[in-house]
């Protein structure tokens, strides 16, 4: 009896541990993050990537101005919404809920990506990571009204893909490390949207799948 009540009490266990790690993992890799994380990456490991040389201040700057437009500004409207009772829920696991916001952020991507191209032209990687997230977030928007895909699995691939064709384009040991830890990360919120029966197999290899085209579309023939 007391081996049962041990078994029972570990299974428990394992499922808290899961779902924590799950909840945790979606919010870190939440796809209205992916900019300023590509951006912060961008700037302090890849400097050779940018046109211009930016000083520290600068960079943290940018990273803060990104944070506020993509992340921000668009959780405000979500949460605007919410109380408004136009949407139902903040996380917006209702494929209903999604038009508003997405629309939104569209707006507020297409306005960073045309400031960058006329700021620094459209083939320096802070220029390409805000065209690859714009068009991700268009697809996303005419694929939802139909059918809900992943915008994690979406937002995480896309975000691998960056990361790898800047490795590649400018071969650095100094960050391995990081992008080994960022990987397992992906893997595990792809995971973590199933584990959370917020979508199912097809949606979350779908997002996956779209985030890869897109990234590498963007990266390798611009």
């Amino acid at each position: 009896m007391q081996n049962k009540k041990t078994e029972s009490e570990k299974k428990t266990l394992s499922f808290l541990i899961k779902d924590f790690l799950s909840h945790f993992l979606t919010i870190v890799l939440i796809p209205l993050l992916v900019p300023t994380y590509l951006f912060a990456i961008i700037l302090f490991y890849y400097p050779e990537a940018m046109p211009v040389a930016f000083t520290e201040k600068e960079k943290w700057m940018a990273v803060l101005y990104i944070f506020a437009f993509t992340t921000i500004l668009p959780f405000i409207v979500v949460f605007i919404l919410y109380k408004l009772k136009i949407i139902s829920t903040l996380d917006l696991e209702k494929r209903e809920d999604r038009l508003i916001p997405q629309l939104f952020s569209l707006l507020c991507y297409i306005s960073i990506t045309i400031f960058l191209i006329n700021k620094f032209s459209s083939t320096n990687a802070l220029t390409l990571t805000m065209i690859a997230n714009t068009v991700s977030v268009l697809f996303i928007l005419v694929i939802t009204q139909f059918w809900k895909i992943s915008t994690h699995s979406s937002g995480a691939l896309g975000f691998l893909t960056i990361l790898y064709f800047l490795m590649h384009k400018f071969p650095s040991t100094s960050f391995s490390t990081p992008f080994i830890i960022i990987t397992i990360m992906v893997i595990g919120v792809c995971l973590a949207r199933l584990h959370l029966k917020v979508h199912t197999l097809g949606q979350v290899i779908c997002g996956c799948l779209l985030g890869i085209a897109i990234g590498t579309s963007v990266f390798y023939f611009l």
